[in-house]
């Protein structure tokens, strides 16, 4: 089986993210209630994109992927298949197996990664780094697909940190307005998410 590469991965989400972005780029010209609401499809779209893209990359590393700076992680164990890294990630060394992998906050990055890399990893460190847009943008995307008590808490966390008091905002004003901002934040999301997948890739 030939050896996974990151660059495929980095290729793959690349163009995903690029779709988005030319969605948003379409989406301006339009009355602001459409584009708030395509800028809350494009963060639910890109979440995805983005925690698909860790996991993946998680998993390559520990099946024998290099770095894209051509460097080798420091495995604990080696895979012979993405899937048998899942599995390793799972059950190696736990002494009682996960149930399932969580990508979505730095800390539970570094949980389902802690009996394959040592908590050096360049994989591990770089994920701390971007520990704080990672949660943000987790909330972000919480609220909008699930519109609950918890997520709405999470959300307006969100709001006085970014705006420095409570503001009665939706969503997609949130994400697609730049009155208040320089850059609209669905537009920061877009171009933190290709920052985290090549920090994580390159080594």
């Amino acid at each position: 089986m030939p050896t996974p590469s990151l660059a495929t991965t980095l290729r793959d989400t690349g163009v995903g993210i690029g779709n988005l972005e030319r969605y948003r780029f379409d989406s301006m010209v339009l009355d602001p209630r459409y584009q708030h609401f395509i800028a809350e499809l494009i963060t639910l779209r890109l979440f995805s994109i983005l925690e698909g893209a860790i996991a993946d990359i998680a998993y390559k590393l520990v099946a024998g992927a290099a770095y894209l700076n051509g460097n080798h992680p420091i495995r604990l164990i080696t895979a012979n298949s993405m899937a048998s890294a899942r599995t390793a990630m799972l059950n190696y060394r736990r002494a009682k197996p996960r149930q399932n992998l969580r990508w979505t906050k730095a800390k539970d990055i570094r949980d389902s990664t802690s009996n394959v890399f040592p908590a050096t990893e360049s994989f591990i460190t770089y994920a701390r780094a971007h520990g704080y847009i990672l949660d943000e943008m987790r909330k972000v995307r919480n609220y909008i697909a699930h519109r609950n008590a918890e997520s709405r808490q999470g959300y307006r966390q969100v709001i006085r940190a970014t705006y420095g008091a409570n503001s009665k905002v939706s969503s997609g004003a949130f994400l697609a307005s730049n009155r208040r901002r320089s850059v609209a934040k669905v537009d920061e999301y877009l171009a933190n998410a290709k920052v985290i997948i090549s920090d994580l890739a390159r080594g």
